[in-house]
């Protein structure tokens, strides 16, 4: 099962390395092909799992926290609350289910847990970008053209979800440094030379 997953809390350009390691590895990026996926194992239809479609039911909470992918928050914290304890073993189940569909001929994953779920794979790279709160606001402030309350703002709301998200599901931290092998400081570091970094640290972990 090989791939990399890749952890990144808000204002560190998880999105950009992601697809830039996806093109150099020239492997899918889960969270542009995550909509057939659910499709597939939620037998729905495409547009639904694209549109995150409102259904009755724990179906329904599946495709609101978990669809779109390329929003940028790891599930939504408040939709994640909601979840009952029989609900939110159901929903890792099935997301499990989803991340290892997805990544079985290999994936780049961003976020979702994947760092959990593929824990204990041997041929995955699991990687977490970190830095400083005010080099990721300024990052996002200059990013997203936005100015510094707003960054804050979404700053909170993101991590806060994220966190909330692998600890009510998966009882961990999300920044535990015994989830990854590899950890950079993406603040400090270009877009090009973090992913040049993965790609070269998966290499070698695939070499004999």
């Amino acid at each position: 099962m090989p791939g990399v997953t890749i952890s990144a809390a808000y204002g560190l350009r998880g999105a950009e390395i992601s697809a830039l390691v996806a093109e150099q590895l020239d492997l899918p990026l889960l969270d542009r092909a995550i909509s057939g996926t659910i499709a597939n194992a939620l037998q729905v239809s495409v547009e639904e799992a694209e549109k995150g479609t409102p259904n009755k039911g724990f179906t329904g909470k599946f495709f609101s926290i978990l669809s779109p992918l390329s929003s940028g928050v790891l599930g939504e914290a408040a939709g994640v609350t909601l979840l009952n304890f029989d609900e939110a073993e159901a929903f890792r189940a099935q997301s499990e289910t989803v991340l290892r569909d997805a990544v079985s001929t290999g994936a780049v994953v961003l976020g979702r847990g994947g760092s959990c779920v593929l824990r204990d794979e041997p041929d995955v790279l699991r990687v977490r970008l970190f830095g400083p709160e005010p080099a990721r606001l300024a990052q996002a402030m200059s990013g997203l053209g936005i100015d510094e309350a707003t960054a804050r703002r979404q700053m909170h709301e993101v991590d806060s979800a994220r966190e909330h998200y692998t600890k009510k599901l998966y009882k961990t931290d999300a920044n535990d440094p015994a989830l990854f092998q590899l950890q950079i400081d993406s603040t400090a570091l270009s877009p090009s030379t973090c992913a040049e970094l993965i790609v070269r640290a998966y290499r070698a972990l695939l070499s004999p």
